[in-house]
């Protein structure tokens, strides 16, 4: 059995699956000043739902508990991670604030960053320094690190990050620090970048190590806390995290580098989008997420989410790359919006309408919550165009204040001097044309035409909003999985545990060692294979993949290259890397390199479980399919045929699949609702996702 649960910026969502496959969903206010309150309630919650309906002896047997968390992110950017402490080699004390000296906008003069998450006043140097060939050139001075142990226990600080000049290559002096602040500071946290981000380049692997430090006893805090209170409550089972890159890792693991969960929600989303797109015979797709807080958007071609090797957070500029944290961790490749069913919207000094990015979350929310919140919302403006139902909101189990969400949209329309109606949708509809851009611009950045790529809709808000985003993608294609809402927390039921490791080591082809890189591969996949092995995964079941990350000798940046299978001693394993080499990099800039060396700066490995198959199927029951899916009908708002339409509900879970409906119409889950405008039609197909397809824009 497997209970999983996504932590999210309003909602936290769950979902059960029995032995017998069948699946129990469930969704409560996220809880951000105290994020296990949500994951405790929600878990008593569904394990109560569970043994009323006698879908699974919950507390009997093995339970595994799968989790994907906001505490890491929402600590960096939103600044409350512990008081960090940041060791370097003596002289780049300011690291972390000349960072590359790179601009991302050259003709500002006013250009900023982010804070760094190190004050100045607590960036200590100590004296060693190793160069680049492996030679100690000046030993560690271990008198320096035990002034500095003495600073760190008189201020307080609860974590350090250390990064000491070539460390991702030679840790010694690095690891002799640990040592020595476990004697001379303990209780203090210790990150060292060799074993958080061992990569070359010293200012993304310092930022990455300092964003671990500064979250991880917050993670280790959250993790027991968990542990202790299911074991209270006799929920005995393994808890497994979701880490940025799709894979889940034990919770030693996930608390031990937390940086590397930061993404861990939205990459649950991905891979549930990936199955998906698989089941539905689709071989690339767009997904969709849309929550209350954000949207993330992911192409996936040829059913796997795309792999990047780093990841940019709290950006200054938010669409601006350069002006946020490097983070050195493999993540899949997504481009998040701060438009979500909470994002406020407000009127700009220039008398327009502007939505986020600020957001209601959880608390107090939107104002249709009836928890306090006075803005106007995505949410507040989808519910007064009819797209959402006050008395079926979550099944009936929420009910939203409609009036309150009418006199908070009356105020933004005083304001903008317009109507309520027009600022509804203008909302809306600003909302849909922000997401169809960003898509358009990652879908062009791949080198893919949008309109080609069918639409894969989740999230409580995706599937209120993709038929509008569609239509300005010029997408013809909508698919909206059954237990839409909740799709993260589905896709945590079927990722594979899975553990992704990196070294930096150099090695030009023409000074090709096979030893040497048998070796690495070797320790690398025995590594990966340990932390699998710990989750219970039998190692015969243990598959490891590798990659590098490639460059022409000389150059500033490198590509990532799928390794040969094979003996990397025989020539043909070498010819076959530097012909993929040479085709990924025509394939990105259009042309070849010819006259120069290729080298290896990069080594990649992951070790991976199978992946569950999953099927939400279960949730319809079969005396459901035979009930009216007529549920009633509504006004609902649609631009084309210029105002409010009285127009047809349905029960998305009754619908019997092939049968059509005809838009306009609203399909209802119980945690989502589909909006159907003029000119589309839906229908159910066999595994009762309902395809949505649009008439071409004329």
């Amino acid at each position: 059995m497997k209970l999983a649960f996504d932590t999210g910026g309003t909602f936290t969502d769950f979902a059960f699956s029995d032995d017998d496959g069948s699946i129990v969903l469930h969704k409560v206010l996220s809880t951000p000043d105290a994020p296990a309150r949500a994951v405790l309630q929600g878990i008593d919650e569904i394990l109560a739902k569970v043994r009323r309906g006698q879908a699974a002896r919950a507390g009997e047997g093995a339970l595994q508990i799968l989790g994907a968390t906001t505490v890491v992110t929402n600590a960096v950017l939103e600044r409350k991670g512990v008081s960090t402490a940041f060791i370097t080699t003596d002289g780049f004390q300011d690291m972390l604030r000349i960072r590359t000296e790179g601009r991302y906008d050259l003709y500002d003069l006013r250009i900023q960053y982010p804070e760094p998450l190190v004050p100045r006043d607590r960036c200590f140097g100590v004296v060693e320094r190793i160069s680049a060939g492996g030679e100690v050139v000046t030993p560690l001075d271990e008198a320096s690190v035990r002034a500095v142990a003495a600073q760190l226990v008189a201020q307080g600080i609860r974590s350090v990050a250390v990064c000491l000049l070539h460390a991702y290559k030679y840790p010694q002096h690095e690891q002799r620090i640990a040592e020595l602040l476990a004697e001379w500071a303990p209780g203090v946290s210790v990150s060292l970048s060799s074993s958080v981000c061992p990569e070359v380049r010293e200012y993304d692997r310092a930022s990455t190590t300092v964003a671990n430090a500064y979250t991880r006893p917050m993670m280790v805090q959250h993790v027991d806390h968990l542990e202790r209170e299911l074991g209270a409550r006799g929920v005995a089972g393994q808890l497994l995290w979701m880490t940025s890159s799709g894979g889940v890792v034990p919770s030693a693991s996930a608390a031990r580098t937390p940086v590397r969960l930061i993404e861990s929600g939205p990459a649950a989303g991905a891979v549930a989008a990936a199955g998906y797109a698989g089941a539905a015979g689709e071989a690339s797709v767009l997904s969709f997420d849309m929550g209350g807080t954000t949207a993330k958007l992911c192409l996936i071609p040829d059913g796997q989410p795309q792999i990047a090797n780093e990841l940019e957070v709290a950006r200054h500029e938010r669409f601006r790359k350069g002006s946020g944290f490097p983070l050195k961790i493999q993540s899949i490749h997504m481009i998040e919006i701060g438009a979500g069913g909470g994002s406020i919207a407000s009127r700009t000094r220039l008398g327009t309408l502007q939505v986020g990015p600020r957001s209601a979350a959880a608390a107090p929310g939107p104002a249709c919550y009836g928890r306090g919140g006075s803005e106007p919302t995505v949410t507040d403006a989808d519910l007064l165009l009819g797209y959402l139902n006050e008395h079926s909101f979550l099944g009936g189990d929420f009910a939203l204040d409609r009036s309150a969400a009418v006199r908070a949209m009356a105020r933004l329309a005083d304001e903008l001097g317009i109507s309520a109606e027009r600022c509804a949708f203008g909302i809306h509809d600003m909302v849909n044309e922000s997401m169809a851009e960003a898509a358009a611009m990652q879908a062009t950045d791949s080198g893919v035409d949008p309109r080609a790529l069918p639409l894969i809709a989740f999230g409580g808000a995706g599937p209120v909003h993709a038929y509008g985003v569609a239509r300005k993608l010029g997408i013809r294609k909508v698919i909206c999985p059954l237990g839409a809402g909740v799709t993260s927390a589905i896709g945590l039921l079927g990722a594979p545990v899975a553990a992704d490791l990196a070294t930096s080591a150099p090695m030009a082809v023409s000074r090709w060692n096979a030893a040497q890189v048998q070796a690495l591969l070797a320790t690398l996949a025995a590594q990966g294979r340990e932390v699998v092995a710990a989750s219970g995964v039998a190692p015969a079941a243990i598959g490891v993949s590798y990659t590098v990350d490639m460059r022409h000798v000389g150059q500033g940046h490198e590509i990532s290259v799928a390794l040969p299978a094979g003996d990397p001693g025989d020539r043909a394993f070498l010819d076959e890397l530097l012909q993929r080499f040479h085709d990924a990099y025509v394939r990105l800039y259009g042309r070849n390199v010819s006259g120069t060396d290729a080298e290896v700066i990069t080594w990649r490995v992951r070790a991976s479980g199978p992946k569950d198959e999953v099927s939400v199927a279960s949730m319809r029951g079969r005396a459901q399919a035979v009930r009216n899916p007529r549920k009633g009908s509504r006004p609902v708002f649609f631009a084309e045929a210029g105002g409010f339409v009285d127009t047809p509900v349905y029960d998305h879970y009754a619908l019997a699949p092939g049968v059509v409906v005809q838009g306009p119409a609203i399909v209802e889950q119980r945690e989502s609702t589909v909006v159907v405008g003029p000119g589309a039609s839906a229908s159910l197909d066999a595994r009762f996702n309902l395809i949505m397809l649009l008439e071409a824009k004329p």
